[in-house]
């Protein structure tokens, strides 16, 4: 019973440091964005980042005229900000439902041998199938939580970056 109990204790603190680690990306964020503009034009890029994908929120800086830098920040840090939490719960299902654990520890071997290029194929795949699905691939394979976020981290910046600053050019051509 006290090992349940330790156990129910440890995943709380872990999705309560995530969810803190994911509200203060989106006030960074927010920081970033109200060093050039006012919280009505940074929402806009946020929510879209947060419910869809990075894509969405770094197209949605170009309009509202934010450099491509901080418009690509803005939208990746958005984007990326819950994607602890999704690990760890994630991670926590799997462990409670036997029958889902038993189907995935084919994973386990699988990630042994080929988990590094799991990690790289994350970084390729994140801007076509999104943070969410990436997060539910990477526990999936049985990858470490950190390696996951990284990778994840990494396709997320890539993309925003790309939108916004091709975005950006495709503007000042006409």
């Amino acid at each position: 019973m006290q090992e349940t109990s330790r156990l129910t204790n440890d995943i709380r603190l872990k999705i309560t440091l995530s969810l803190l680690f994911g509200i203060s990306l989106i006030i960074l964020a927010y920081l970033i964005g109200l060093t050039t503009h006012s919280i009505k034009t940074i929402t806009p890029i946020i929510l879209p980042s947060i419910f869809l994908e990075v894509v969405f929120g770094a197209a949605a800086s170009i309009p509202f005229n934010f450099n491509p830098i901080s418009g690509a920040l803005i939208a990746s840090l958005s984007n990326i900000a819950f994607a602890p939490f999704l690990i760890v719960a994630f991670d926590t299902v799997i462990k409670k439902w036997n029958w889902l654990g038993n189907h995935l520890k084919k994973a386990d071997s699988i990630s042994l041998k080929y988990g590094k290029f799991g990690l790289f194929s994350l970084i390729f795949l994140v801007p076509f199938i999104g943070v969410y699905v990436g997060v539910a691939v990477g526990v999936a394979l049985r990858l470490r939580p950190i390696l996951i976020f990284i990778s994840l981290s990494i396709g997320v910046f890539v993309s925003g970056f790309l939108t916004t600053f091709i975005g950006n050019g495709i503007i000042r051509l006409f």
